[in-house]
């Protein structure tokens, strides 16, 4: 970063740095256990991948036995698929390791509330240093995107370029330009200042995206085998493989999926019927296209069954399905002011529940009034307080209507701080002329860098009046804030002179909501 010589631009530049330190250490708890959920989802996701994958090969292995020509085409187009499958291990393995390396730094796997977390989840330092500054993130960047460009020269084929775009592995040499990243570093861009437990989540990301391309590779080849137009013999039970391909393997609610359906080996005049528990499937060339909307938490299934039919009368039916993970069941609750609770005002606070309608979603907090003002806003008064903390309940309506925990946590109760007392511009003590001080109204209570609207009022306070040069004391009691309603203070204001002194001592105060209490300070005003 350059640093400017202007002030203005220096100051702006120190301000973004120190906004940037303190976004990057306030990561909430809540935060960090949805990506644990969310690791936890993929990792099982990236199972049931290798599953499906490792049932494609046995089919592959076997398909259009009892047709020579057909057979003759598979025999040729199998050995690649079993390279593709030995580069997809082989890019597992490595992602793995540098999985197992962040944990090991991080502190090692720890259970907590039934859930794998990462001891120091919250570390942004160790990706920061491994990845970026030990330019370890280059040769992760090097590998994939070797990895996609071995299994593009292996089955890619005539359709390579289009095969390239449609995976789901997708790493840039560059990324934009940002303040922060000014080169468009791909390792500073993905790796710099995110937590542990974000790193290893973005790992099992990975390994899902080179699965599904190891998929989507072998179904490439497996189309290749039966191009020409099947005959009515060629359909029977291990005569074709029921595939179905999603776009993406990790969701948030809402996002929109696209998945290939089709059989392995397939006629692009035949014409199947596919159907799904999510929606229509379009068919055009022998392929069924699905399209719908995430929905639900965690590993989800979409299922449904493609039917064909020969020259004869035989037809052929196969299920299909395939698995996604969709964003965790996690929630957040924001405080819109501070980290706090004040006793005595309304402190706005967002609900947010991800997976959830926020129609669904409501919370409870013991001895606190909750008002709903929009949907997922809420004032909360409180009234005792808790520098411990009062442990909250965020609670949701799942599918089936049953209400869930989805998130818990506390939130500290503190008084309104104590206002300092000022006259004029001045508190503690301070200067004021003669003229300035016969013109001023009364006292003023003020909250410093508080963000509420709240004010406190001035309820009573001694004024003492020492004349220069002398030890004896003049004194009057005020009440309230104003020196108009207070005759005697007046007076003592009005007879001072230069090296005079006025001082306000035993100040009170009064807030909405709060019993009254001391100032912070007296105030001491010399006359000049």
């Amino acid at each position: 970063m350059s640093i400017p010589k202007e002030p203005r631009g220096l100051m702006i530049q120190l301000m973004y740095l120190v906004l940037t330190a303190m976004l990057a250490l306030n990561i909430t708890k809540e935060v960090l256990d949805a990506f644990s959920t969310i690791n936890t989802s993929i990792e099982t996701s990236n199972d049931g991948i290798k599953e499906k994958n490792d049932r494609m090969y046995v089919a592959f292995e076997h398909i259009a036995d009892k047709n020579p020509e057909l057979a003759k085409r598979r025999d040729s187009l199998y050995p690649l698929a079993q390279q593709v499958r030995a580069e997809s291990d082989k890019m597992v393995q490595f992602l793995e390791g540098w999985k197992q390396q962040i944990v090991t730094k991080g502190g090692g796997w720890v259970e907590e509330n039934g859930m794998k977390k990462v001891k120091t989840m919250d570390d942004i330092d160790i990706p920061t240093r491994m990845f970026v500054e030990e330019k370890n993130g280059d040769k992760v960047k090097t590998e994939l995107q070797n990895f996609v460009n071995k299994i593009i020269g292996i089955a890619g084929g005539n359709n390579a370029d289009v095969l390239r775009k449609q995976l789901p592995i997708q790493i840039p040499n560059k990324l934009p330009v940002t303040d922060m990243n000014r080169s468009g570093d791909w390792s500073f861009g993905t790796f710099h200042n995110i937590p542990v437990i974000a790193a290893i989540t973005l790992f099992s990301k990975w390994q899902s995206d080179v699965r599904n391309s190891e998929a989507h590779m072998v179904e490439n080849l497996m189309s290749q085998v039966g191009n020409e137009v099947y005959d009515q013999d060629i359909i029977k039970l291990d005569g074709f493989l029921a595939v179905a391909t999603p776009n993406i393997s990790y969701a948030l609610a809402g996002d929109e999926i696209t998945a290939t359906v089709a059989m392995a080996a397939y006629d692009k005049n035949a014409q199947p019927t596919i159907t799904s528990n999510v929606g229509a499937v379009t068919v055009k060339d022998g392929a069924g296209t699905l399209k719908f909307r995430a929905s639900g938490t965690g590993v989800q299934t979409v299922r449904g069954t493609i039917t064909l039919k020969g020259r004869g009368e035989k037809t052929e039916t196969q299920p299909w399905e395939f698995k996604y993970t969709v964003g965790t069941a996690g929630a957040s609750l924001q405080l819109d002011k501070m980290n706090v609770m004040y006793i005595g005002v309304p402190n706005p606070v967002t609900i947010s529940a991800s997976g959830y309608n926020l129609n669904d979603v409501s919370w409870n907090m013991p001895g606190a009034k909750i008002t709903e003002t929009a949907p997922g806003k809420y004032d909360v008064t409180v009234d005792k307080p808790d520098y411990k903390g009062v442990e909250y309940v965020v609670s949701a309506k799942d599918k089936t209507g049953r209400v869930v925990e989805v998130a818990r946590g506390k939130i500290r109760i503190k008084n309104i701080p104590t206002p300092i007392i000022k006259l004029g511009k001045i508190d503690g003590a301070g200067l004021m002329g003669t003229g300035e001080l016969r013109v001023q109204s009364g006292l003023v209570a003020e909250l410093e860098n508080f963000d509420f609207d709240y004010r406190y009022t001035v309820t009573g306070y001694n004024a003492v009046y020492i004349r220069k040069g002398s030890d004896m004391a003049e004194e009057a009691r005020g009440s309230g804030p104003l020196f108009s309603d207070n005759g005697r203070v007046k007076d003592l204001i009005d007879k001072a002179r230069p090296g005079d002194r006025i001082i306000f001592e035993n100040i009170k105060v009064k807030g909405p909501g709060v019993p009254e209490r001391n100032a912070k300070t007296s105030l001491t005003i010399t006359v000049r």
